[in-house]
């Protein structure tokens, strides 16, 4: 049978307890609990109960006037903290020693060749944004409201595209973190905010702007592989590593991209030197341009006669062109020496970039948003092929016609024709 409740304790007052005794004078007894008991802050404390007589009249006045000097040193002990300690309390570890463990954690998925150098790059400089800011909070006092704030201050910069890339690589902090147990996470608290806007800010290249960027260059193997770039609809770097033929390394080379595509990587770079002499690449073979796309290992061929009719050349016409140096083994390669480069050197993927932009610049043309950058040329080639019937989705190595579908996004640079039925 169940106990009977005390009705004794029906009261209001915290930490009060009443209970029946024969052997007071009353009746009754009456015993305050100490609130600071166990609590680190009062080492004093060291008794859990305390006893206020028999009369319960005056046990409760007695306990009022406890609660409230108690829990005001209780009260001002807690101000105290938050005003001389810099970071919270908190039970578990400093944002910035998980941060330490989450960059090993990815270096270690890059050495494993599960993510691209690149990748790996932007994880890291966008986890050094995050331990500048919040690294020495400790990880669990770290809540939503101060992850919106972190992103409200990229976009008060303008920098949208930061700011969801800060909420993304901050959601992947929390999974891992999650997922290897650690104390008093148990939310992705990151994956709560709200993921901002961010439209994109750069212009298209139209044809007709491309033919002005084509005239601006003053180095022929920069002009050509702008051309390079349109003929064939290939990414810069992959522009870069393209070779005449094909070398007998180069089956040891892609044997050894299948097992780990990062086994190359030095730490956490890969230069473009090592790309070179490391990386499997496109080649020139039985009138087909065989691509090796690096950055998804795709294999391509693409037949030299494939021609892009608003220029009036194939991919063999400029491939001929840029045999500028026949002793040279890449397509696209130096035919003067400079301080940083030889006689028949490959040219350097940001240095096609930079040439570029610096082509744009020379044409005078206005751009509203951001001028076109050379990836770009990728996006012209796709619609210009497109025009023509050419299956733009396996030329440019996607595996969704949604990707394809947006660099077919004109955005304003151009008119849409609507064809007659």
């Amino acid at each position: 049978m169940a106990k009977p409740r005390n009705n004794l304790n029906a009261h209001d007052i915290k930490n009060l307890y009443i209970k029946k005794d024969k052997r007071s004078k009353t009746g009754f007894s009456c015993q305050y609990k100490d609130p600071r008991f166990n609590d680190p802050r009062f080492p004093d404390a060291a008794k859990q109960f305390h006893s206020l007589g028999s009369d319960i009249v005056a046990a409760k006045e007695e306990a009022i006037e406890l609660n409230a000097v108690l829990y005001g040193k209780i009260a001002n002990a807690k101000v105290n903290r938050i005003l001389t300690t810099p970071s919270n309390t908190c039970t578990g570890i400093q944002l910035k020693v998980w941060l330490e463990q989450y960059l090993s954690y990815c270096r270690k998925k890059l050495k494993n060749g599960e993510i691209k150098p690149n990748t790996f790059k932007i994880k890291k400089n966008i986890t050094m944004a995050i331990h500048k800011a919040h690294g020495d909070l400790f990880f669990a006092d770290i809540n939503v409201r101060k992850i919106a704030e972190l992103l409200n201050s990229y976009i008060k910069l303008d920098q949208n595209r930061m700011a969801q890339s800060v909420r993304s690589i901050y959601i992947d902090i929390y999974k891992i973190a999650i997922g290897n147990g650690i104390d008093n996470i148990t939310a992705n608290i990151a994956s709560m905010t709200i993921n901002p806007d961010a439209k994109v800010k750069r212009e298209r290249l139209s044809f007709v702007h491309f033919e002005k960027v084509i005239e601006a260059y003053k180095y022929e193997p920069h002009r050509l592989s702008a051309l390079l770039a349109v003929i064939t609809g290939q990414r810069r770097t992959d522009l870069c590593l393209m070779r005449k033929r094909k070398g007998k390394d180069w089956d040891e080379r892609y044997k050894a991209y299948r097992l780990n595509s990062n086994h190359f990587v030095n730490e956490d770079y890969t230069s473009f030197a090592d790309l070179v002499k490391y990386a499997p690449y496109s080649f020139v073979e039985d009138d087909q341009l065989c691509v090796f796309q690096l950055k998804t290992g795709n294999l391509l061929r693409i037949p030299l006669s494939l021609r892009l009719e608003k220029l009036n050349l194939s991919v063999g016409d400029v491939i001929n062109k840029a045999n500028l140096f026949k002793f040279s083994p890449f397509v696209l390669h130096h035919t003067t020496a400079r301080a940083v480069n030889k006689l028949g050197d490959p040219l350097h993927a940001d240095t096609v970039s930079r040439t570029f932009a610096k082509a744009i610049i020379a044409t005078g043309i206005e751009y509203i948003l951001k001028p076109p950058s050379f990836h770009e040329l990728r996006s012209l080639s796709e619609r210009e092929y497109k025009v023509q019937g050419v299956n733009t989705k396996k030329l440019l190595g996607h595996k969704h016609e949604k990707m394809t579908d947006e660099y077919d996004d004109l955005r304003g640079c151009d008119w849409s024709k609507v064809e007659a039925v």
